[in-house]
C-alpha cells in the first residue's frame, strides 16, 4: 500500500503484518537510498480502525479507518492542532473510506495510572491531559518500583468510545468507564500486552 501525506511531498510504502505472536507491525519504506525501513507498533481496534505509534519523545500517532484495500486517517503530533491527512490504497483497493471521526475529551486534567505486568510486577503513573482541538497532549510521569521516575510526552485521540494513545514506542487502547478509562498497553518489541487503568483525578 502506498501512503501519501497531504500538505507535504512525502509518500511511502506501508506494509502491515501480523507476526507469529499475534502482534501487528507497521513497516514504513520511504525509498531511502540506503534501503532503510522503520518498524512500528500497530493495533486494530473496534470493527474498522487501525492505529500506529511512530516512536519518539514525543511520538507520532497515526489513526485510520480501514476500507477494502484502503486506509484513510490522520497523522497526529503532540500539542499540534492541525490534522495532517494520511491515506493510501493497494493496487486493487477500493475508494477511500471516511476518516475516523475524532471526539473531544470530556474530562481533560489529571489521571492516575496503574498497570499489571504479565510477570506480576507493576508500576504507577501520573498523567495530565490537555486538549489542542481534537488532539490530546499527555504529559506522563511513571514511577516503577525501586527505580527513578521516568517522564514522557504522549499524543492521544478519542474515536467512538476508544481513547488511543502513543507514548514513546508504546501504543495504548482504552475504553470508557464513566470518567475513567480501562485498556491495554502494547509493546510489540517485547511482545507484551499489559492491562492499564486511567483513573480521573480532577481538572
Amino acid at each position: 500500500m502506498t501512503v501519501e501525506y497531504t500538505d507535504s511531498d512525502i509518500s511511502c510504502t506501508l506494509t502491515i503484518i501480523k507476526n507469529e505472536s499475534g502482534f501487528f507491525i507497521a513497516i514504513w519504506d520511504y525509498g531511502d537510498e540506503d534501503g532503510s525501513t522503520y518498524t512500528n507498533t500497530a493495533a486494530c481496534f473496534g470493527e474498522k480502525y487501525l492505529a500506529i505509534c511512530e516512536p519518539g519523545d514525543p511520538p507520532i500517532l497515526d489513526v485510520f479507518t480501514i476500507g477494502d484495500g484502503a486506509l484513510n486517517g490522520y497523522w497526529l503530533d503532540y500539542r499540534y492542532e492541525k490534522l495532517l491527512k494520511i491515506y493510501g490504497t493497494t493496487d486493487g483497493g477500493s475508494d477511500l473510506p471516511e476518516p475516523p471521526v475524532l471526539m473531544s475529551l470530556a474530562n481533560p486534567g489529571s489521571y492516575t495510572l496503574n498497570e499489571d505486568n504479565p510477570d506480576g510486577s507493576g508500576y504507577v503513573g501520573y498523567l495530565y491531559f490537555e486538549t489542542f482541538g481534537k488532539v490530546i497532549a499527555c504529559d506522563q510521569t511513571i514511577t516503577p518500583a525501586n527505580e527513578p521516575d521516568s517522564y514522557y510526552m504522549g499524543v492521544a485521540v478519542i474515536i467512538d468510545d476508544y481513547l488511543v494513545m502513543a507514548v514513546s514506542s508504546f501504543l495504548s487502547v482504552y475504553t470508557r468507564s464513566g470518567d475513567d478509562w480501562h485498556g491495554v498497553l502494547i509493546d510489540y518489541s517485547e511482545e507484551i500486552v499489559t492491562d492499564e487503568n486511567l483513573i480521573y483525578a480532577g481538572s
